[in-house]
């Protein structure tokens, strides 16, 4: 497990292809700002950002970094939320067109950074390195297709044995007790994802989580148990008007959870895995064995001991795919930094700051 800058990752190579929050990560209608960097490479729109992170740090204004989980220390997104000003990377897979062009949004061309001729010259290579890249993505995609479809038969052998009235009552008891009391105020949901497998193996996002408040430790080795508390808990902070933020699992980001925040309470639930150890921070751990018949799970112990074997290999061949395929797209990138035109980036990143501090 790695560690880097607190943020989240909102577009993640999974079963299939990408899955991506960028949908709901602004909407224009109600968006005071909204640039879209397209064109060029994913270093531009890092070199844009940064400044941005910089000064509104200097400032202490709310923030949310959004990462690349292919540069998992590169931004491909940010948000000031309190002054309705988003940032984002409108290449592919995270793809996003203007919805009210030049009124609400900003198309920012990256494309006039780059030397044309030196790219062009390096067409055939870009495209040899490109092709390669693609091949590594799809076994990356292949290798989580395999996992996902392992991980689905532990879900459904532990289903059987999950009582799901009993986390429900845990559920409402713990609300009851550490929720803030309502206030009539309405709930707002956000989906991201904390972790990711990238060319460095599984990030994991600690800060995010720890800077939350409290943080509370799921035991979990499936997440099975630990999904179904965790939208629970989604479901009583809603009920109380509290906002959170559920972070969805990779390999099932439709229907499965892995983490919850819930910062109007001051509170974090981590599921605690192989992939993402408890944090030292963590107050104390709640074990979801608790929920789960033991004679049930006793039937389907040695599959299940085979399936969490099966899953970790399969994931380090996914992270290996994923290593190679960082491996090419940093050739890929050697060529546009030595075409980037870099006192032109930096000279725009400092004036695009600029304008929008004016309105912060």
């Amino acid at each position: 497990m790695n560690q880097y800058a607190d943020g989240f990752f909102l577009c993640v190579p999974c079963a299939g292809g990408h899955y991506s929050y960028y949908s709901e990560f602004c909407d224009a209608d109600t968006a005071h700002r909204i640039y879209l960097f397209k064109g060029g490479s994913d270093l531009c729109t890092h070199a844009f950002l940064a400044p941005i992170v910089r000064e509104a740090e200097k400032r202490h204004l709310k923030i949310e970094k959004i990462y690349s989980p292919h540069a998992p220390t590169r931004l491909e997104a940010l948000a000031l939320p309190e002054q309705k000003i988003y940032f984002l990377d409108g290449n592919y897979p995270r793809v996003r067109e203007a919805k009210y062009p030049v009124a609400v949004e900003t198309l920012v061309n990256t494309d006039l950074f780059f030397d044309r001729d030196s790219l062009r010259r390096n067409a055939s290579a870009l495209r040899l390195i490109g092709k390669a890249a693609a091949v590594q993505q799809r076994r990356v995609m292949n290798y989580l297709s395999a996992a996902r479809a392992v991980w689905t038969d532990s879900d459904l052998l532990l289903t059987p044995a999950l009582d799901r009235d009993k986390i429900r009552r845990y559920a409402a008891r713990f609300a009851a007790r550490e929720f803030p009391a309502p206030r009539g105020e309405k709930s707002r949901a956000a989906n991201r994802f904390l972790s990711a497998i990238t060319p460095r193996g599984v990030f994991v996002n600690e800060k995010t989580i720890v800077n939350t408040g409290r943080v509370l430790a799921i035991d979990d080795s499936t997440g099975t148990a630990a999904s179904a508390l965790l939208f629970a808990m989604k479901r009583e902070a809603e009920q109380r008007g509290l906002s959170c933020t559920l972070c969805r699992c990779q390999l099932h980001p439709a229907d499965k959870a892995e983490h919850l925040l819930i910062p109007q309470a001051n509170l974090a639930f981590y599921t605690a895995n192989r992939y993402h150890p408890a944090p030292k921070s963590a107050e104390r751990t709640i074990h979801m064995t608790r929920f789960l018949d033991r004679d049930k799970t006793a039937d389907c112990r040695f599959r299940l001991g085979f399936n969490k074997k099966a899953v970790r290999e399969l994931l380090n061949e996914a992270i290996k795919a994923q290593s190679a395929a960082g491996e090419l797209k940093d050739m890929m990138n050697a060529y546009y930094e030595h075409a980037l035109r870099e006192d032109d980036l930096a000279e725009a990143a400092e004036q695009l700051c600029r304008e929008v501090m004016k309105d912060c």
